[in-house]
């Protein structure tokens, strides 16, 4: 029974319902970026909606699974927000529009997080003092993170109000 295509498929479409670029899937896992190549001033937003509603998809494809008699996923999602180098990387037989830089590291580490905090988003200070709209989170630690010098405050995101 393959189950990741509907895991996939879910994932990718509460990203790209907000405006969200898929950059690559890497083993299990998906990059995504928000307010890139396109700017927007509530990328922030952008991706908390998403994981928002990758959440809401989840539950409704465990559903589904746990029905057929098959074992649920679990996701973790990392969300920080801050200056990267996007472009055009490669050779010329192969090339990909990919990011680089601390950004997309601290990201991955605050996705780390989710597995010791038993928690599916979690997002990072920064994130967190850029949000708009009305969420609900709590602060959980800060926390030291490999290559980062000072701790890194990070949040649970609960849901929305």
């Amino acid at each position: 029974m393959v189950i990741r295509g509907p895991f996939f498929s879910e994932m990718a479409e509460a990203i790209k319902e907000n405006q969200g670029l898929i950059l690559q899937y890497v083993g299990n896992e998906i990059e995504a970026v928000f307010g890139a190549p396109v700017a927007y001033d509530d990328h922030p937003d952008m991706a908390i909606r998403a994981a928002l509603d990758m959440k809401r998809r989840l539950e409704l494809l465990n559903e589904r699974l746990r029905a057929q008699g098959a074992k649920p996923f679990r996701h973790g999602i990392g969300i920080h927000t801050g200056a990267v180098l996007a472009g055009i990387i490669g050779s010329k037989e192969r090339s990909s529009y990919a990011l680089v830089g601390d950004t997309v590291n601290l990201a991955s580490r605050i996705q780390g997080l989710t597995k010791e905090f038993s928690c599916d988003v979690i997002l990072s200070q920064t994130t967190h003092d850029l949000i708009t709209g009305s969420y609900q989170m709590e602060q959980l630690s800060a926390m030291k993170l490999k290559g980062k010098s000072q701790d890194v405050m990070v949040y649970k995101l609960l849901g929305q109000n």
